[in-house]
């Protein structure tokens, strides 16, 4: 197995140690290297995050971003506190302060531009759950495999991608089951997306689970992300000139979730709401 070497990476930064975790992501992105060639029959989940820390691909040539995978690949933990909490409108200012020479691979020569609009640190946003799908796809022939996860293709080694969504209306309607998620649709196009990542989700943060919340409240935490790879008219509705059939609302997500939970208050939750109006997912029954 051919890789390139992956010195001078670091894949966790202890956001106890640091004041400001965006910059510090953002102070080492330039030592982040691609691994090529790597065999995901040789690799477990376990073993693909140990081992390659910006994911790795089968090819012979670099084909992603080895910083963007860096970011999806860390394991802040559900101890690390929240800075800030976003709101719909947040996300919508921050996908209009993107730098407007981003490219699907070039996130780590703009990080210090990142920086400040706070990516890598660890935000809040309260909203409803307007989807949620395993992305390893269903049947016997799954979806080829992230290189951020190694390409693997086993069973739990896919994120768990998740749609945040502000219209309460709508959210009812999800619940009534009177509204569904399809490729494209106002669930899609309006949402923010989440990611449980494969190496990061509890045991008990099950697709089930998950999906037994939906059209529900939700008090998501984790770390801000922008995914380059999908900063286009065809995938991103916030994109200047996007496309008719764009499918989510800005290329900033919350990525990796660290906490998730659940109101449990009939008249509806809020950022004032004390902690036993949240029930967290791995109390969900």
């Amino acid at each position: 197995m051919k890789t390139i070497s992956l010195t001078c990476l670091l894949l966790v930064i202890p956001g106890s140690l640091f004041a400001d975790r965006a910059h510090d992501l953002a102070s080492v992105a330039s030592t982040q290297k691609a691994a090529t060639g790597c065999d995901p029959s040789s690799l477990t989940t376990e073993t693909c995050h140990t081992q390659f820390p910006t994911g790795c691909t089968g090819a012979q040539s670099v084909s992603y971003d080895p910083y963007l995978n860096f970011l999806k690949n860390q394991t802040p933990g559900a101890g690390l506190a929240s800075t800030v909490v976003l709101g719909q409108t947040d996300f919508q200012s921050k996908e209009g302060q993107i730098p407007a020479e981003l490219r699907k691979r070039n996130h780590g020569q703009l990080a210090s531009q990142f920086a400040p609009l706070g990516e890598g640190n660890i935000v809040t946003v309260f909203a409803y759950l307007y989807f949620v799908e395993d992305t390893r796809g269903s049947g016997n022939h799954p979806s080829p495999g992230e290189s951020c996860n190694c390409k693997l293709t086993l069973v739990g080694s896919y994120d768990f991608h998740i749609g945040l969504g502000f219209d309460k209306s709508l959210a009812a309607q999800i619940q009534q089951k009177k509204v569904k998620h399809s490729q494209a649709s106002a669930l899609e196009k309006t949402s923010v997306v989440a990611e449980m990542t494969p190496h990061t989700r509890p045991t008990k943060w099950t697709l089930a689970r998950v999906s037994s919340l939906l059209g529900q409240q939700v008090k998501v935490v984790g770390q801000l992300m922008a995914d380059n790879e999908h900063f286009n008219a065809k995938d991103d509705c916030g994109f200047s000139g996007a496309k008719p059939k764009c499918w989510r609302s800005t290329i900033w997500e919350i990525h990796p979730v660290t906490q998730f939970l659940v109101c449990n208050v009939s008249l509806g939750c809020d950022a004032n709401s004390p902690d036993s109006a949240w029930t967290s997912l791995d109390n969900v029954p």
